[in-house]
């Protein structure tokens, strides 16, 4: 026999389904953020959840970013609902990679962004990735070569550049994420670029851009003339 207080957010849930069936945008953020959890949480009633996620995280996109160390630290959460989040970033980043990964051209930074924001911006530590395209700017590969602490990253130009050749590419575009929400490039983040853009050079290789990441936005040397 179902208890009451069960019987009171399963009826309060389906009639939420409805509603969404009927005109999803007549449900509120917390409302549409509730439902999300039911998946990862069938059993618990997830509407005070849901308004204490909005409340931390500021917005329903804010709390779809979240890291899910964060997410796991919320009461009534835990690794399950983290380990949902972590599905749900890899989906939105393999989503923004789509045509890419069907070998179409890169074209703008602004391409690039789509892709690489969806991948690192959320992070709460540096990373620091490599895009690597052939001759005509296809996709090769996108790896992570670097992980970092919060505010910093060791990246080694040479491994950059052994991992470009390993993999017979044409170009190379530079990756990583600035946690603290600035996408400007830092004084190391400079000096690193001009040294492998020298090195790049020597082996034969063009280095397109060094795209630095937020959750909301981003920079490019190639933009901003510093390549």
């Amino acid at each position: 026999m179902v208890k009451e207080d069960a019987a009171h957010y399963l009826g309060h849930r389906q009639r939420l389904r409805e509603r969404l069936d009927n005109d999803p945008r007549a449900l509120s953020d917390y409302e549409v953020l509730e439902l999300l959890l039911t998946y990862a949480l069938p059993r618990k009633d997830t509407k005070p959840i849901a308004k204490e996620m909005i409340s931390r995280f500021g917005s329903l996109g804010d709390a779809l970013l979240a890291d899910p160390v964060r997410i796991a630290e919320i009461p009534g959460l835990g690794e399950s609902a983290a380990r949902f989040w972590r599905t749900l970033h890899e989906c939105r980043a393999r989503q923004a990679c789509g045509a890419i990964a069907r070998r179409e051209k890169f074209s703008s930074p602004e391409q690039v962004r789509d892709m690489v924001c969806a991948r690192l911006g959320h992070l709460t530590k540096e990373e620091f990735w490599v895009i690597l395209v052939d001759n005509q700017n296809r996709l090769i590969s996108f790896e992570r070569v670097f992980r970092g602490t919060v505010d910093q990253t060791a990246a080694y130009p040479r491994e950059i550049l052994e991992l470009a050749l390993r993999h017979h590419a044409g170009g190379l575009i530079l990756v990583h994420n600035h946690p603290g929400g600035n996408p400007v490039p830092s004084s190391q983040d400079k000096a690193l670029t001009e040294t492998i853009a020298r090195l790049a050079d020597d082996l034969g290789l063009r280095l397109l851009d060094h795209i630095v990441v937020t959750s909301e936005t981003f920079s490019s040397f190639r933009a901003q003339g510093l390549l």
